[in-house]
C-alpha cells in the first residue's frame, strides 16, 4: 500500500505543468498573413505553425489570443500571457526565452510597377544602401524603413495598402518590404498584374518563438527547437507556408 502511494505521488510531481495547463500564446491581431484575427479566431503562418508543433506533435494545449501589438508584448512581459512569435531584439531578450529555431524567415524583396523602365537596373540592387539612386514607397510606422531607409527619397503613405496603390500609379520606384506581408496584399487588393516582386532579397529577419521568463513553459524551448527542424525535413513548414503565397 505504501509503495502504491508513493508511485502516486511520484507521478503527479514528475508530470508537466502543460499537461494540465493551457499554454496562453498572444499575437498581433492585424498583421496578415503572419497573424490576424478573423470571426474571433486567430488565423496566420504563425499560428499554424505553432499548432503543428506545440500541440499536434507535443501535446500541449493553446489559446491564440490576438491584441495591438503594444500590449501583446507587455502581456508577456508582466506575466499575464505566455508567448508571443516575433523578431528577437536585445529588450525582448530581456523577459523572454527565444528558440533557436525560426518560426518563419521574413525576407524582404522589391516590389515595383510591372511596366516600370527601371526593372532592369533594380535587378542589380544588392544591398539596402543601393536604393538611393531609386525614388521609394514605404508606410508610416514602419520600424524597419524608418531605420534603414533614413536621409533616402521616401513617400510614406499612411498604411501599406496605400503604399501599394500609390506603387501600381507610379508615384515612386520601389516598394522595399517583407515579401509574405507584400504578396498577400497585392493579392487582396487585385494588383497581381500590376505589380511585380523582384527576386532580390535585400534584407532578413527570423521570427522566432518567445517564451516568457515567469512562463511556467520557459523550459520547452529545446524539444520545440527538435521539432521544427523535424516539421522543416518532413516538409510540413514549407506545406503551411504554401498555403498563404
Amino acid at each position: 500500500m505504501k509503495k502504491l502511494i508513493f508511485i502516486i505521488i511520484l507521478s503527479f510531481f514528475s508530470t508537466p505543468v502543460f499537461a494540465q495547463d493551457t499554454m496562453k500564446l498572444v499575437y498581433f491581431h492585424n498583421f496578415p498573413p503572419f497573424s490576424w484575427e478573423e470571426n474571433k479566431q486567430m488565423h496566420g503562418i504563425l499560428i499554424d505553425v505553432v499548432t503543428e508543433a506545440l500541440h499536434s506533435r507535443m501535446g500541449i494545449s493553446l489559446s491564440h489570443e490576438g491584441y495591438p501589438w503594444t500590449r501583446a508584448q507587455k502581456m508577456v512581459e508582466d506575466g499575464n500571457a505566455d508567448a508571443f512569435v516575433t523578431v528577437p531584439t536585445p529588450k525582448r531578450k530581456t523577459y523572454t526565452e527565444i528558440s533557436k529555431e525560426p518560426v518563419v524567415v521574413a525576407m524582404f524583396r522589391l516590389f515595383v510597377k510591372a511596366d516600370n523602365p527601371k526593372i532592369g537596373d533594380l535587378k542589380n540592387v544588392r544591398k539596402i544602401s543601393d536604393l538611393k539612386e531609386f525614388t521609394i514607397g514605404n508606410y508610416m510606422g514602419n520600424g524597419w524603413a524608418d531605420k534603414n531607409l533614413a536621409g533616402m527619397d521616401v513617400d510614406y503613405g499612411a498604411t501599406l495598402d496605400i503604399t501599394l496603390k500609390k506603387l501600381a500609379k507610379g508615384r515612386f520606384d520601389v516598394y522595399p518590404g517583407v515579401s509574405q506581408v507584400a504578396r498577400y496584399r497585392i493579392k487582396e487588393l487585385g494588383l497581381q498584374n500590376r505589380l511585380t516582386e523582384l527576386p532580390n532579397i535585400i534584407d532578413s529577419n527570423t521570427f522566432n518563438l518567445c517564451i516568457g521568463k515567469k512562463s511556467p513553459y520557459v523550459n520547452i524551448l529545446p524539444k520545440f527547437d527538435e521539432t521544427l527542424m523535424k516539421m522543416r525535413e518532413d516538409g510540413k513548414l514549407e506545406e503551411i507556408y504554401d498555403k498563404y503565397k
